[in-house]
């Protein structure tokens, strides 16, 4: 499991590097959105391999990863909002498309600060020290890994860890059955948190698993892109809901002739109310065709043949 681990994490630290020059010259948010991704897969990495590794390596790394994911997370985020909001001003009267201008720049304005402190950071002493120390863990055999012995004996070869981690991750997805008809938005993204989890188990696995698995994880995307632009849309009428309010405060202390309407603002709020509605009412439909006998016969033939 450790070399394992090891060989995946070496992977996505590639790709995080790989991705890294793109992220500073900021002309592709696509570069940042990838580079985030394997700062994300390698700290669900440590969360199924976490345990064969000494526990004071694994602690400095997920804390460093963390720092890094935090940097990336608070400028993807605001892409995302802006992205989105643009293809709802594209949905529009072109003589309306100038009505999010207000919130755009503030946006923007929040961005490009963001943008400033993720440079800055990639170019700190801490975030160099990090990518040395973490490129030495990923390439040296045997680095920090917990040794199994006779007096240390725990499952540690994939195949026999391997089914007993899926089945318990897909436990903890069908632990939500009961609730999906009566679901909050809380629980719906938590439970997209556990579907991610069962599909990277997968993922991490799939040359050793059979075919099948690739139906699952195709379907587990499904669901989590499903239930990630639900969340995106929740957050969107807080962050939306917020502005108002502060922008109303803004120009109380304006004269009257020099304020601005903040109806184009409540027009797009009122979108995304519909858009989480929309997406929290088919979820149940997308939930039933996954929680099915032939889902659960792809998972145990992916793992027959270990």
């Amino acid at each position: 499991m450790a070399g394992g681990g090891r060989k995946i994490l070496r992977f996505q630290f590639a790709h995080m590097l790989n991705h890294e020059k793109g992220t500073r010259l900021g002309e592709d948010n696509e570069e940042l959105h990838d580079m985030r991704v394997a700062t994300r897969r390698m700290r669900a990495a440590f969360d199924v391999f976490g345990q064969y590794f000494k526990p004071k390596v694994v602690k400095k790394h997920l804390k460093r990863l963390r720092t890094v994911g935090r940097a990336l997370g608070r400028m993807r985020d605001l892409d995302v909002f802006m992205e989105k909001a643009q293809r709802y001003l594209e949905t529009l009267p072109e003589s309306e498309r100038m009505g999010l201008a207000l919130l755009l720049d503030a946006w923007g304005q929040k961005r490009a600060r963001e943008r400033e402190k993720l440079v800055s950071y990639l170019e700190s002493e801490e975030y160099q020290q990090f990518k040395q120390d973490f490129n030495e863990f990923t390439s040296t055999a045997d680095a920090s890994a917990i040794h199994i012995s006779e007096t240390n004996l725990s499952p540690n070869p994939v195949r026999h860890v391997l089914p007993v981690l899926i089945y318990t991750r897909l436990t903890s997805v069908r632990a939500y059955e009961t609730f999906i008809v009566n679901a909050a938005a809380e629980q719906l993204h938590a439970l997209r948190s556990e579907f991610k989890k069962l599909r990277y188990a997968l993922e991490f696995f799939r040359e050793v698993l059979g075919k099948e698995a690739k139906d699952v994880i195709n379907e587990l995307k499904s669901l989590q892109d499903h239930l990630g632009d639900l969340n995106d849309a929740n957050v969107a009428c807080q962050i939306l809901n917020e502005f108002i309010q502060e922008a109303e405060a803004l120009q109380n202390d304006l004269p009257l002739h020099e304020r601005q309407s903040l109806e184009p603002v409540v027009a797009y709020l009122a979108a995304k109310h519909a858009e989480r509605h929309h997406l929290m009412v088919t979820f149940p439909k997308l939930w039933e065709h996954f929680n099915r006998r032939e889902t659960w016969k792809n998972i145990a033939l992916s793992v027959s043949g270990l």
